[in-house]
């Protein structure tokens, strides 16, 4: 009897901070997805079958998802002049 093994690269575990950016939608950020209830209020994260469950947001919308602290100072900076509405 003979035993192989094998070592190859991991993949990475998704994180909540992680990035990507796309032609259609351009750069996202990995949130936790949340649960609500019928009123819409949060009740909790969605863990379907044992595992969190991620969603993409744009980085406009960071803050309210409560994940601001992954953005950098740039980024905080020139979100803010855009909500404020100056170029």
């Amino acid at each position: 009897m003979r035993i192989h093994f094998r070592f190859g690269l991991t993949r990475k575990k998704p994180r909540v901070g992680d990035r990507r950016t796309t032609k259609k939608h351009g750069e996202q950020i990995r949130v936790f997805r949340m649960i609500r209830d019928i009123h819409g209020l949060i009740t909790g994260y969605d863990c379907t079958g044992g595992s969190q469950k991620y969603d993409w947001v744009p980085l406009a919308d960071a803050e309210k998802h409560g994940v601001g602290y992954c953005l950098t100072a740039e980024e905080k900076a020139a979100l803010k002049k855009n909500r404020d509405g100056s170029v």
